[in-house]
C-alpha cells in the first residue's frame, strides 16, 4: 500500500474512428478493435462514425468503459460516441448548421465525476468534421467554439492537416500529390492553425513526438494524419504528458487509433 500511495495518478484516453464497426470487406470489426483497444487498459474513449445498433453497448462494455454516451450526427443512428470507467456527470451536444456535400456533422462534450482527478473541472468533447472542404470544416468548428465553451480535451477524427507532419518530398509525392491525382481538395492547414495558434490547444503527439514525420505519423488510409487529440494548455501545468502514439489497428478500420497517457505532477 505504501508503493501505491506513491504512484502519481495516471490518465489514459484515446480516439479512434470505427467505420460504422465495419472493415474494408464491410464485415463486423467489433471484435478485431476490442482486442487492440483492451490491452491499452483506458480511462476514456472518443469514438467517431459509431453505428450504435451494431454492438456500440458491447464495445465500450468489452473495454471496461461501463459509461457511455452515443450522440447522432447524419443519421439516427449514426454519430459520436465518448466511453469511459467514469461515471457520466453531464452531456450536451450540437448539430452544425453547415449545408455541404459532406453531412450532418456534430459535436458530443462530456463532463464526468471526479472520481479520478484528471476528469476533476474538466469538459471532454469528441467530434468528426467534414471530410471534403476545408471552408466547411471552419465553419463547423467556429460554430461549435470549443474555446469559448471552455472545452479543455477535445478528441476526434478532424479530416484536417498538419504541415509540419510531412517532409518536403513526402508533402509533394503522397499528401499533394495523391490529391491532385484524385482530384480532392489541395491540402490545407487552416483548420490546425486555428486550433493551436489562435485558440491555443496544443497537439499533444506533436509535443511527444517533434522529430516524426511522413509514414511515421499516418492515421488514415491515405498517408497522412487526420485524427487528433488537442489539450488546453491549463491542463498540462498539473498533468504530465508521458506518451502519445499512433496504434495501428490492422486494417481494422481505416483509421489508426491515437493514444495520449497522462501523469499528474
Amino acid at each position: 500500500m505504501a508503493l501505491r500511495s506513491m504512484t502519481s495518478p495516471i490518465f489514459r484516453l484515446a480516439t479512434i474512428n470505427v467505420h460504422g464497426f465495419q472493415n474494408a470487406r464491410f464485415q463486423n470489426n467489433l471484435n478485431e478493435l476490442i482486442s487492440i483497444l483492451k490491452p491499452l487498459n483506458l480511462d476514456l474513449l472518443a469514438v467517431e462514425e459509431v453505428d450504435k445498433t451494431n454492438g456500440w453497448q458491447k464495445f465500450c462494455q468489452e473495454l471496461g468503459l461501463n459509461y457511455f454516451q452515443f450522440e447522432t450526427s447524419y443519421n439516427r443512428y449514426c454519430g459520436n460516441g465518448l466511453a469511459s470507467k467514469y461515471s457520466i456527470q453531464s452531456t450536451s451536444s450540437q448539430q452544425a448548421n453547415v449545408s455541404c456535400s459532406g453531412g450532418q456533422r456534430s459535436i458530443l462534450q462530456c463532463r464526468f465525476n471526479d472520481e479520478h482527478p484528471f476528469l476533476r473541472n474538466h469538459l471532454f468533447a469528441v467530434t468528426h468534421l467534414d471530410h471534403l472542404n476545408e471552408d466547411h470544416r471552419l465553419k463547423q468548428i467556429k460554430q461549435f467554439r470549443p474555446n469559448d465553451k471552455q472545452i479543455d480535451v477535445l478528441l476526434g477524427d478532424f479530416n484536417a492537416l498538419t504541415r509540419d507532419d510531412y517532409s518536403d518530398k513526402y508533402y509533394q509525392n503522397i499528401v499533394e500529390g495523391k490529391r491532385r491525382q484524385s482530384g480532392w481538395e489541395l491540402p490545407r492547414f487552416d483548420l490546425t492553425n486555428l486550433l493551436t495558434n489562435e485558440w491555443k490547444y496544443e497537439d499533444v503527439f506533436r509535443i511527444a513526438n517533434p522529430e516524426l514525420k511522413d509514414e511515421d505519423v499516418v492515421t488514415c488510409e491515405y498517408g497522412t494524419r487526420i485524427d487528433y487529440i488537442y489539450i488546453q494548455r491549463k491542463v498540462l501545468q498539473k498533468w504530465n504528458l508521458t506518451k502519445c502514439e499512433i496504434i495501428d489497428t490492422k486494417g481494422a478500420t481505416d483509421h489508426n487509433a491515437v493514444l495520449a497517457e497522462f501523469q499528474l505532477k
